[in-house]
């Protein structure tokens, strides 16, 4: 089944435009649990209610409202929301090109695969070659679902990607975060850490390699259930307590070197 589009937009820089699809590049399948009433197992239904009237109303009646201070609210209408987002660029307009590898993690949100609309590939395929080369990304900024976002427009292979992107005043200060000061790391410690780092360490990420083994649990007992199985379950491990740090590294090097050799034989 092809990929549905979500929006459709134009690349902008200088004069020059490129009509582009957006496409989710990611999809959760996280296990969503639904409340049910416990005597039935029959799903329940939210109401919609009036605090200040004191009775059930209908969704017809409702508006957007935003608080400017505790109990103070203004309203406003879809109307005044489009109109809100009209003369916001459409466009994602590229801002400043800069290496990657400058932009923090943190900063992304949602990722989107950029196919090229209509009569653009020619020059689609000009600004991946020309990011390739220069190996930088695009700062961006356009408005997608009511909203004004900041973007990291990249390369991947022949594709470009997208990145919604927190602001700077969204990210949240790690100032008040306890991280133990400057304590002074014996020399003895930090090779026994860097050799179980070593152990681990990966030349390439191989992302197939892992899988959400809760999710798969959580649909197995479910299957088990619905046909009238018994499930029993196990309580999970106690993790021991660190005392010792240099004995806690030494045992996790020695379990390693154990497992890779029940892997090899």
């Amino acid at each position: 089944m092809p990929r549905r589009t979500i929006a459709r937009s134009t690349i902008s820089f200088g004069l020059v435009s490129i009509p582009v699809e957006i496409f989710p590049a990611t999809a959760s399948k996280s296990i969503h649990f639904n409340l049910l009433h416990a005597k039935d197992n029959s799903r329940i239904q939210e109401k919609v209610f009036c605090i200040a009237e004191d009775k059930q109303v209908d969704r017809s009646e409702l508006v957007h409202g935003l608080q400017i201070r505790k109990g103070k609210y203004v309203s406003f209408t879809d109307e005044e929301l489009k109109k809100l987002e009209t003369g916001v660029g459409q466009d994602i307009e590229i801002i400043q090109f800069i290496p990657i590898s400058e932009v923090d993690p943190v900063y992304f949100v949602n990722s989107y695969w950029l196919g090229c609309g209509p009569g653009s590939a020619k020059a689609y395929h000009l600004l991946n070659a020309a990011m390739t080369n220069t190996e930088r990304a695009a700062l961006a900024k356009f408005v997608m679902r009511g909203k004004e976002h900041l973007a990291l427009l990249r390369t991947y292979g022949e594709i470009l990607m997208l990145h919604t992107m927190y602001y700077a005043d969204e990210i949240r200060s790690s100032d008040e975060i306890e991280h133990g000061g400057k304590n002074s790391v014996g020399v003895s410690e930090l090779k026994l850490a860097e050799r179980l780092i070593n152990d681990l360490s990966k030349d390439e990420f191989e992302p197939r390699a892992f899988h959400d083994e809760y999710r798969e649990k959580v649909l197995k007992i479910a299957e088990q259930k619905a046909a009238g199985q018994e499930v029993t379950l196990a309580a999970g491990p106690k993790r021991a307590k660190v005392i010792d740090l240099v004995s806690a590294l030494k045992r996790s090097l020695q379990s390693n070197t154990k497992g890779r050799s029940e892997r090899r034989s």
